[in-house]
Formats: structure tokens, C-alpha cells, sequence
């Protein structure tokens, strides 16, 4: 906001602008000097609108745009985080064991029997949380099968494992147990396999359950001997294993949203005094192609002032559960948007800008399939993603009341004052803004020592604002700056400029908040008159 005091003011302060018209200025009268053009420094006419005026806040990041109302408005927007499908979900390594005893006794048959021996076996998913998976679509990972036995005899064995499919088809590994063998082990890639969780092992629907079916047969001897606890021991194991699609219930995880918003670095042009905004509003924005809705639930959202001071977010927003919507199966691949808006009718959010806050941090807690949201079924693919985004929207809506701008500026124009005995400068403002201003100006030296000061005196008075909330005139306002030649030698020190701006909007006092449409403007028309020591030798 003070990008137009340094242009203004630096004309005050005897920068030349040597393309300016002066022609305004002819004739005008300044106490006992009159206007002679051909004697002044050219300061000439500026005319700022209202996006110029603020136009430094995009330094900050800003946007300044006029709304739907044609009020300007401060627009920040960025991206705070995102969440991908690997970073979410991981498959946890899965072991199972089990033996398969063969159930009978069998001592030196008269002839060589073969005994058949068959399992069906289940086994529960291990879970971080308290997910359940119907399905899941393997890109890696490693399939394991180790197999031993405790017979005195040969095994044949075949083991189908329902749960792991490929086009279709079930995994089946088959091997052999020779008497007195150390055992069997095979490995298998996971690339390509899918798990089939959704049944138990009476064919009911379930989930988590990984169901393999074991089938052996034993060659007995007419000198073997076999026993009911003698058995088949054999161990499963899927280990790093990746997924490209996941389907069934992720449970009510949590995802790490939590995140400092945006630099709020443009208050730092204000050294002192109040702002207040009518009308603020964060908005953040959720973009999610994870299969199951989000709750949200505003754990603390705090404003840290200029000071240090914590100002905490309150209201509604804070006090219930928020929801981010996820895509249906049938949406599966589609991105959903979802906003929350934080705004005065739902918070403090207008206090806690109007603290000229230094920065925003923002602590939130996302569980996934929220306990007030009717429960959906779930997936979760390998390019799945939740996108956090805030768009920050300050209308132009505010109340200041002697709030300070404060810049220095360097001052290069001394040596255009050596025959300088008086100067006059005169500022016309025409302004149809509702704001007004004070002006300080301090000179220093290359010590930073104030050397003189112009003391504070109005630049330009605040325009009226009528019932409609637009200003019904503008607001015309001289000013005279004097130097005599004691003064003049003080600035010749000088090499910087200390400007010292106090604005204030109309009615500020009455905490009237007023609005600064896109089609205002600011006009100055500057003058100097100078009284210079003629050199009577000079040609």
C-alpha cells in the first residue's frame, strides 16, 4: 500500500520528474511569491487508481483484482500439501503358518497304501489400523512358500492358493517331500498377481481373509509306519508388497494435514495503528481421488502476530467435523473438490487478519470414513492423491484508523540546492478514495541521524461515503511545505528520507468499515517555487 507515498513524496522532497506537466501551475499564487514556471523544479500531475496503490502487496504474493462487487481485493492463493497414494497406504508383510496332520494311524500295510490327505485353510489379514481389504491389485512385492515334514515317508503335496489369482486362475504351487528330506521353499513375483480377500472359508462374504487350500499324498510302505500327529508344517509369507488399485475399507486412518499458510508478509509495511476487515475469507480447497471421504476437525488454527501474540481460531468451524468428499467406485480416477470456508459468520477469521498477523499455522486432523458420514465403500489406487490448496480473499472492506507506513528513501538531490534561498511546494489532491493521509518526512544523514523534519501535516483528507457505500465526492485538500534557507542548508546534509504515513478511512473513529471500489482514483498536482541567489558573473 505505500508504493505511491515514495512517488508523492520524493516530489515533496525536490525529486525531479522532468517528463511532468507544470502547465497546471501558471500564475498560482503562494502567499507573497508569485508562480513563475520558469523558476520551478517540474513536479507535475500523478494520478494513482486503487489497484496502484496497493500494488506493492504483490510483492507479497498477492493478487489485487476487484471482486464481483468491483471492490479490489487482495487474492492469495497456494498450495500447502499433498498426499499420495505410497505415502497413505502401505501393505503391511503378511506370514501365515499352519501343519496339516494326517489324521490316522497306519503301521506296516500289507501292500504300499497311498494315503490322501486334504485343508482347507483361512487366515486373517494383519492391519496397521483397522482396515479391512476385499481386494487388493499387486505392482510387486514377493510370494513365499516354505514346506517341511515330520513323516517317514515320500510326499507329493499341492497347495492352491484361492486368495492369489492371476487372469483368473488361482496361485498353485506343487513339490515333493522325499523321507527324510530338509524341506521344500519356491518364490514367486507378486507383478500382476491380485488378492482376493472377500471370502471365508465357507464361501460367506468377509474380508481380510487369505485362504489357501492344502492337499498331500503319502506313499506308505508295507515297513512304514504312520501316525495321526505326524504332519505336513508349511509357512507363507507376502513381503514388499506394493499395490496399483486397493479396494474395500481403509478404515478410519489418519492423513498429515497439517501445515503453516501463507507468509502474510505485507503487513509488515505497517509500523503501527488498526485494520480491520469487514469481510475476509480462507478458503481451503481439497482435491481428492482417494475413494472414502475425509473428516476434518480443526485441532488449532492460530494467527501469530507481529508480537508473538497467539490469536486462536474460534467458531463453528472449529467446533464441528467438516467433511472433504471422496469419488464413488463408479467416479474411481476422478478428482473431487471439496472447500472449506473459513469467513466471519463461522469464525474469528476477521480478527485474526485484522491482527496483521505474521503467519498462520494450522493444525488439522483427517480421518479417513468419518463416523457422521453414511458409510461407502472404499478404494484407494497408486495414483491417488489429496491436493491441499488456500485461497486467502481480503476485500477492500476495511477500517483504518491511524495506521503507520513507514519507508526510507535515498535522497540524491542536494547538490540542486546550493543557490537555493526559499522554497514553497504545493499539493493539490483530489482524491475520491475514502482515505486520507498524514505525512512526516525526516531527513538524515549517511549516519542515519535525522538532520531535519517536516512535521506531520495532511496530504490528502478522506472523500465522504454515502448510504450506498460509495463515495459521493471527492475530496479536495491544499498543502504548502515551506523551506526557508536555514532549512534548506540542513537538508544539503542530507541523504535519505524517513516517510512517515498516518491513513486513516472515513468515519474510522466510528468503526465504520468502508469499501475502495476499482474506479477510484487519487490525483496529485505538485509545485515548487524556489528563490535562488543570482550569480551576477554568470553568463
Amino acid at each position: 500500500m505505500k508504493r505511491f507515498l515514495p512517488a508523492v513524496l520524493l516530489c515533496i522532497a525536490l525529486a525531479a520528474i522532468p517528463s511532468c506537466n507544470v502547465k497546471y501551475f501558471e500564475n498560482a499564487e503562494f502567499g507573497d511569491i508569485i508562480f513563475d514556471p520558469s523558476l520551478a523544479i517540474p513536479v507535475g500531475e500523478i494520478t494513482y487508481t486503487v489497484s496502484e496503490l496497493f500494488e506493492e502487496l504483490n510483492d507479497a504474493g498477492a493478487d489485487i483484482l476487484p471482486n464481483d462487487e468491483n471492490v479490489i481485493q487482495l487474492n492469495y492463493q497456494e498450495t500447502l500439501q499433498s498426499q499420495s497414494a505410497s505415502t497413505f497406504l502401505n501393505i503391511r508383510d503378511q506370514s501365515f503358518s499352519g501343519s496339516l496332520a494326517a489324521g490316522v494311524n497306519v503301521s506296516n500295510p500289507p501292500v504300499t497304501t497311498t494315503l490322501n490327505v486334504s485343508e482347507l485353510f483361512e487366515f486373517d489379514l494383519t492391519q496397521t489400523s483397522n482396515e479391512t481389504y476385499d481386494s487388493i491389485f499387486f505392482s510387486n512385492g514377493q510370494f513365499e512358500f516354505e514346506a517341511s515334514s515330520t513323516f517317514d515317508a515320500d510326499i507329493d503335496f499341492t497347495a492352491t492358493f484361492i486368495s492369489l489369482v492371476e487372469n483368473d486362475a488361482p496361485l498353485v504351487v506343487t513339490g515333493s517331500l522325499p523321507s527324510g528330506s530338509s524341506g521344500f521353499s519356491q518364490t514367486e513375483s507378486l507383478v500382476d498377481y491380485r488378492g482376493l480377500f472377500h471370502l471365508d472359508d465357507q464361501g460367506n462374504p468377509s474380508s481380510n481373509k487369505f485362504l489357501v487350500r492344502i492337499e498331500y499324498t503319502i506313499s506308505v510302505t508295507t515297513s512304514s509306519v504312520i501316525t495321526s500327529g505326524q504332519r505336513i508344517n508349511f509357512d507363507i509369507g507376502v513381503n514388499d508388497a506394493a499395490f496399483e488399485r486397493v479396494y474395500g475399507n481403509v478404515g478410519n486412518q489418519s492423513l498429515a494435514v497439517n501445515f503453516q499458510v501463507v507468509n502474510f508478509d505485507f503487513f509488515r509495511n505497517f509500523e503501527a495503528g488498526n485494520i480491520a476487515f469487514a469481510d475476509p475469507k480462507i478458503t481451503f480447497n481439497f482435491d481428492n481421488s482417494f475413494g472414502f471421504p475425509l473428516g476434518i476437525d480443526f485441532q488449532e488454527v492460530s494467527a501469530i502476530g507481529p508480537e508473538g501474540a497467539i490469536i486462536p481460531l474460534e467458531g463453528d468451524v472449529v467446533n464441528s467435523l467438516q467433511v472433504v468428499d471422496g469419488p464413488t467406485l463408479a467416479q474411481e480416477g476422478q478428482v473431487i473438490r471439496s472447500s472449506i470456508e473459513l469467513n466471519k459468520d463461522n469464525s474469528n477469521i476477521d480478527v485474526l487478519l485484522s491482527s496483521q498477523p505474521t503467519k498462520v499455522i494450522i493444525e488439522v486432523e483427517a480421518g479417513a470414513n468419518p463416523a457422521n458420514v453414511p458409510p461407502v465403500y472404499n478404494f484407494v489406487n497408486d495414483q491417488s492423491i489429496l491436493d491441499i490448496g488456500v485461497v486467502v480473499e481480503i476485500p477492500l472492506d476495511i477500517n483504518l484508523d491511524q495506521l503507520i507506513a513507514e519507508e526510507q528513501l535515498d535522497f540524491n538531490n542536494s547538490e540542486d540546492l546550493d543557490e537555493a534561498k526559499r522554497i514553497l511546494f504545493r499539493i493539490n489532491a483530489e482524491n475520491e478514495l475514502p482515505l486520507g493521509g498524514l505525512v512526516e518526512l525526516q531527513f538524515l544523514d549517511d549516519q542515519d541521524n535525522v538532520v531535519y523534519t517536516i512535521d506531520q501535516r495532511a496530504a490528502f483528507d478522506a472523500a465522504p461515503v454515502g448510504v450506498d457505500g460509495r463515495t459521493t465526492e471527492a475530496a479536495l485538500s491544499t498543502a504548502d511545505i515551506q523551506l526557508e534557507e536555514e532549512d534548506i542548508r540542513a537538508i544539503e546534509n542530507a541523504t535519505s528520507i524517513n516517510v512517515v504515513a498516518t491513513l486513516t478511512t472515513t468515519d474510522a473513529a466510528s468503526n465504520v468499515a468502508v469499501k475502495f471500489f476499482e474506479d477510484y482514483e487519487l490525483k496529485f498536482k505538485l509545485s515548487a517555487q524556489a528563490d535562488v541567489e543570482v550569480n551576477s558573473g554568470s553568463n
